[in-house]
């Protein structure tokens, strides 16, 4: 029987585990809600673990900054109530077991590099779409982490530099996913407005006012693309988040690159465009890249 590993996928709104083998199958599945408290939080964490004896070892994956050679995380977004944290030392004393922290975004790419669409590719990137945008970067074969282990950080990337609030200059602020389909929702008089599958149908019977928002949401997609490219000339772009299940993305994606393009000589010149495509895995993403990140670890050690 091969060895089983325990991984844990902290959300803002969840906490997803798994049992997975070192094949990458996983075994059984759980889910919490995340504690919004420190004390509340660690408790939650530890009895996942100790739920799970049999384990070889532990895998985490964190919405944070994270330093991947201690596991220290600077916790952000829903989770800045943790601050500055040593979590893979605080679980390695608990558990008496090797232990790997890694940032959210940086396991989604490490998923698609050991099992999904980045396999075998030497440069490319996961673009995540939802609230904000996540993402990852894969350089000369090698996750790139870069000095402060804040390489990827997309969403801090400025866009509208003509903007008055530095934040809506920002990809994460203006190439939200869910401020898209809430955009879709109102422009259709839609009841609900998180709801993406309804959204969805508008865009895809091309409803002109859905149209409009989900062509210029695209835009902005494949303008960040384009930044990507005149800097690092990738080979694939990975396009995920829940969204990415909706083929009408990819294609108007690709589109808006192609389009950029045919109005500028130097981007038509200069710039090459990648394979985009959507992400092999959805949600168990992270909790597979967590385990390839200790997998990486243990080979290096």
């Amino acid at each position: 029987m091969q060895r089983r590993y325990l991984s844990i996928d902290v959300g803002g709104t969840a906490i997803k585990s798994a049992i997975i083998d070192h094949s990458g199958n996983i075994i059984a599945k759980g889910r919490i809600s995340t504690p919004q408290g420190k004390a509340a939080f660690l408790r939650a964490l530890i009895t996942i673990v100790d739920r799970q004896p049999g384990a070889a070892a532990l895998c985490v994956s964190v919405p944070g900054i994270v330093n991947p050679t201690n596991g220290g995380v600077h916790f952000t977004g829903a989770l800045g109530f943790m601050g500055d944290f040593p979590l893979a030392n605080y679980l390695r004393s608990h558990a008496k077991k090797p232990v790997y922290v890694g940032n959210d975004a940086n396991c989604a790419t490490l998923a698609e590099m050991w099992l999904g669409n980045l396999n075998g590719i030497r440069n490319g990137a996961v673009i995540t779409l939802g609230t904000s945008v996540g993402g990852g970067l894969v350089i000369n074969g090698r996750l790139l982490h870069g000095p402060h282990f804040r390489a990827g950080e997309l969403s801090a990337i400025i866009n509208d530099a003509a903007s008055a609030d530095p934040h809506q200059a920002t990809v994460g602020a203006n190439t939200s996913a869910v401020k898209m389909v809430m955009a879709v929702s109102q422009a259709c008089y839609l009841a609900n407005p998180k709801d993406g599958r309804r959204a969805f149908k508008e865009i895809n019977r091309h409803n002109p006012a859905a149209w409009q928002a989900f062509t210029e949401f695209c835009r902005r997609v494949a303008i960040l693309i384009i930044n990507l490219q005149a800097v690092l000339d990738l080979e694939r772009v990975l396009i995920g988040g829940g969204i990415s299940a909706q083929p009408v993305l990819i294609t108007e994606i690709r589109h808006q690159f192609q389009q950029l393009q045919a109005h500028d000589r130097r981007l038509h010149d200069d710039i090459q465009m990648p394979e985009i495509m959507a992400a092999h895995f959805g949600n168990e993403a992270n909790l597979l890249g967590a385990l390839y990140g200790l997998l990486l670890k243990i080979e290096e050690e």
